[in-house]
Parts: C-alpha cells; sequence; structure tokens
C-alpha cells in the first residue's frame, strides 16, 4: 500500500472566497448609499385632503372653457366665434388673482384639436388648467331613464258570476 505524496511547496488551484466575499460585500454596501440618492421625482400640485363627503359650491367666478364636437368654442356657457376665442379668453383672465381655467371637451373629438385648444388656453392667459372629466352630452338612456313613463292601462279582468 504505497502513497505518492506531491510536493508540498507548489501551486495551489482552489479558489479563495475571502476576496470574492469582500468584493460582492463592498458593492452591496455602495448599491445600498447610492440607490436612495438617484430616486428622482416630477413636482405635482396635489389638493390638500378634505374631510368632507360633501363638494365644495362652485365659485361664481371661476373660468369654464368648453370645446364641442361641431368645434364651436364656449366661456361659461356663451358661445364664442374661433377668431374671436383668444382675445375673449385673455379679457376674461384679465385682473384675477387666479388664473386657473376649467377645460372640458367632447370626447368625439380628435386629440390633435384637444390638445390646440388647451394650448390656445394656455398661450392667452391661463396658467393651470383644471380638466372635466364628466360627459357633457346629454344621453337618450339617461333622459329616458329620468322621464317618468305613464303606467300601462291594467288588463281587463272579467267580472265574476
Amino acid at each position: 500500500m504505497a502513497m505518492s505524496v506531491g510536493r508540498s511547496g507548489g501551486v495551489k488551484s482552489d479558489i479563495n472566497i475571502t476576496p470574492l466575499v469582500d468584493v460582492v460585500l463592498v458593492m452591496l454596501i455602495i448599491f445600498m448609499v447610492a440607490t436612495p440618492l438617484t430616486q428622482m421625482g416630477y413636482g405635482v400640485q396635489v389638493p390638500p385632503k378634505v374631510e368632507t363627503n360633501t363638494p365644495p359650491p362652485p365659485s361664481a367666478d371661476q373660468i369654464i372653457v368648453r370645446m364641442d364636437k361641431d368645434g364651436r368654442m364656449f366661456i361659461n356657457k356663451e358661445t364664442i366665434a374661433p377668431a374671436e376665442f383668444p382675445g375673449r379668453l385673455k379679457q376674461a383672465l384679465t385682473n384675477r388673482s387666479s388664473k386657473v381655467v376649467f377645460f372640458a371637451a367632447d370626447g368625439d373629438l380628435p386629440y390633435g384639436k384637444v390638445a390646440d385648444f388647451m394650448d390656445t388656453c394656455r398661450q392667452n392667459g391661463a396658467q393651470n388648467l383644471g380638466i372635466v372629466f364628466d360627459d357633457l352630452r346629454p344621453t337618450a338612456g339617461l333622459a329616458q331613464a329620468i322621464t317618468p313613463q305613464a303606467p300601462a292601462p291594467a288588463p281587463a279582468v272579467p267580472a265574476p258570476h
């Protein structure tokens, strides 16, 4: 039973794990420190939290601009010709501390037309645009549901003999 023994002073081919663990721990610490510094966001105006469930009454001096599906423009329910709209909006916004304009457009309008209308509002004095998402068109189904229907006549029942 003979056993051969190699040289004790030769090259070892085993992997040394200690430097690998050191490098991984240093990288972990670097990423833990650098990650919170790289998180960025955009500034957003968030409305204050309201505790009541009832909506506040609408302000009498608010401006609502609207465009219907035919391309007619309105400022507070008044129809304005497209050529006069920029001047009338500037006039409506003069001497106001709040340059907020509420914007509504028909859902069937193409995006480009709505974007141009919003740009016109911005270029003529509106600093903030509040977008109204309610559907402003009357719907036939809703009108029928609201309108009371006359009750159907009762069927004739023969009298007992």
